[in-house]
């Protein structure tokens, strides 16, 4: 397939543009820079340069291709997540410009868009396993996941495949949030928000790209991407600690979620996830099935490359 990837040098580009190109696929991937450019080309990916949201520009990158897939996101940084401003490139790029690259594809006949979005805009499901079928609850910033979603849709109306994949929240050792909970881990923090018995679901990078690249065959709609065992944060706490060679992590005061975004608190529901509907119908299994795994090796990547 002849694929255009937006967001390609991100956290979640970056797993997918080499993966695409093993399996065989022409990517062109957009870079913002020419040492951006390079990065694309070592990775076996055609790096394309310009204006993202310039209609003419994308138009003419998709011209020829079969699909398209737009990873681009903005999370501002924990000390700035509490300001309602901070969170305006985010609800941009998945609301707007989203919507552009949709009508984009429409226009110029590709059949696929693959776009990401979240699990945790996820009503709390308590002890329940979550499906697609769970009511979400998207306030403030998250709504626009959900715009994401239905500019996707408008693809599917048009005869084409519109492709959600909801993914829990990333780890691993090329994430940038990922070396802060780890740093803080370190000194003795858990930044790990919500009742220690609620549950969370998380996916580690390394299965981005696997997953982005099963989605290439799936019908249209919406689907979870997450690993194998979700945990309850006080396990995760307990993973974490042993991570860094702590015997125990504080949380941050639960005052702090209560009163932060709506993302923080959004973070804090009790959210079990069920990625059972994707793995049947693509066949994909997550190569790191558990935090219980993936955090001690990332930890030890990180020691490594400091």
């Amino acid at each position: 397939m002849q694929i255009l990837v937006i967001g390609a040098t991100g956290v979640a580009g970056s797993s997918t543009v080499p993966v695409l190109v093993e399996a065989g696929h022409h990517v062109s991937g957009h870079a913002r820079t020419e040492e951006k450019a390079s990065v694309l080309r070592r990775m076996g990916a055609e790096p394309v340069m310009g204006d993202a949201e310039d209609t003419d520009t994308l138009l003419g990158w998709l011209r020829g291709k079969d699909a398209v897939v737009d990873l681009r996101v903005q999370i501002p940084s924990p000390n700035r997540s509490v300001f309602p401003s901070s969170w305006r490139e985010y609800v941009h790029l998945r609301d707007s410009a989203a919507g552009m690259v949709v009508d984009c594809a429409i226009r110029s006949d590709v059949p696929l868009a693959v776009h990401d979005t979240i699990t945790m805009m996820y009503a709390d499901g308590g002890e329940r396993t979550i499906d697609e079928g769970w009511p979400v609850d998207a306030p403030g910033p998250l709504a626009a996941n959900l715009a994401a979603e239905r500019h996707l849709a408008r693809l599917t109306e048009v005869g084409g495949r519109g492709v959600a994949l909801r993914f829990g929240q990333f780890y691993g050792p090329v994430d940038v949030m990922s070396h802060e909970v780890l740093r803080r881990a370190r000194r003795g923090q858990g930044l790990v928000l919500g009742d220690p018995a609620a549950w969370s679901s998380a996916l580690h990078t390394d299965d981005i790209g696997p997953a982005v690249l099963a989605a290439l065959g799936l019908p249209a709609g919406v689907y979870n991407v997450v690993d194998e065992q979700p945990l309850r944060r006080s396990e995760v706490l307990e993973v974490l600690a042993a991570a860094v060679g702590r015997p125990s992590l504080r949380q941050p005061p639960s005052i702090l979620t209560k009163l932060g975004s709506a993302p923080m608190r959004a973070l804090a529901r009790s959210q079990r996830v069920s990625a059972e509907r994707f793995r049947e119908a693509s066949g994909w299994r997550p190569r790191v099935p558990s935090r219980r795994v993936g955090w001690p090796a990332a930890a030890e990547q990180v020691r490594a490359r400091t």
